[in-house]
């Protein structure tokens, strides 16, 4: 998470540098996702994998061809001994290399995944510090690519999340992408911190746990008029109810 914007908004790389994609202040490297890395391992690594299956494929099927045609000449094309040879060969290099090119296949669209993944998150990030509204050149300068690729990051996601995503025009002409959940966000995270209640704050006029709250003795009504203290002790209200007589007997004991 950026300390200064408070987003969990990957960083991007400018040389050798680190910066927030969502307000372009500076990170340590390594602080998290980066948009320019993100995924590129997987899709080297799928692309090495699949260049090495089909090399095998086109090396193990001639090997195999070769081993064919050099047991038919020495054997005979009807003898069992020219295909012993031959068709292991073939069948385990067609195998190996179908694997080879499935997992080169599945890794690279690992790699294309995550970088989709930390880009949106980027997009996510930058909208919540705009107000909710991302032009693609705002796009193009945070995460380093050009407007056409932002441009196209940002009309992908209005096709794939129509209901959070939309495409607006100003009266200038300029076309921004607005992201509706965005700006509920952007208000929270720029709400100033005593505005928001702590877990575990008290109102400002509560009192402390431990403190006890002194509760004044209500008075009541009785027949006769007179007002009746409850929660008095019994020797007061004695007096009260006693007549003048029996409280000056009291006081004199």
């Amino acid at each position: 998470m950026c300390p200064r914007c408070r987003q969990n908004a990957p960083i991007v790389y400018r040389g050798v540098n680190a910066f927030c994609t969502a307000c372009g202040a500076p990170r340590s490297p390594l602080a998290g996702g980066s948009v320019n890395l993100a995924g590129q391992p997987s899709k080297v690594g799928g692309q090495i994998t699949r260049v090495f299956g089909w090399a095998v494929l086109i090396v193990g099927t001639l090997l195999a061809a070769g081993t064919l045609a050099a047991c038919g000449s020495m054997f005979g094309m009807a003898a069992a001994a020219t295909y012993l040879f031959a068709v292991p060969l073939a069948l385990i290099t067609w195998v190996l290399s179908y694997f080879l090119l499935k997992g080169g296949k599945q890794l690279e669209q690992a790699g294309v995944d995550t970088q989709k993944a930390t880009r949106t998150q980027a997009v996510f990030a930058l909208a919540n510090t705009r107000g909710g509204m991302v032009t693609p050149n705002d796009l193009a300068q945070a995460i380093a690519v050009t407007p056409k690729e932002a441009d196209d990051i940002l009309t992908a996601m209005a096709k794939e999340i129509s209901d959070h995503v939309s495409i607006e025009v100003d009266d200038n002409g300029v076309i921004y992408y607005r992201f509706a959940a965005a700006a509920w966000s952007a208000l929270a995270a720029n709400a100033p911190s005593s505005a928001v209640p702590q877990a575990g704050q008290m109102a400002p006029n509560a009192p402390a746990a431990h403190q006890r709250v002194a509760v004044p003795p209500a008075r009541v009504a009785d027949g006769a008029g007179q007002n009746v203290r409850v929660g008095a002790p019994a020797d007061v209200l004695d007096d009260e109810f006693a007549s003048e007589p029996d409280v000056a007997r009291r006081q004199v004991r």
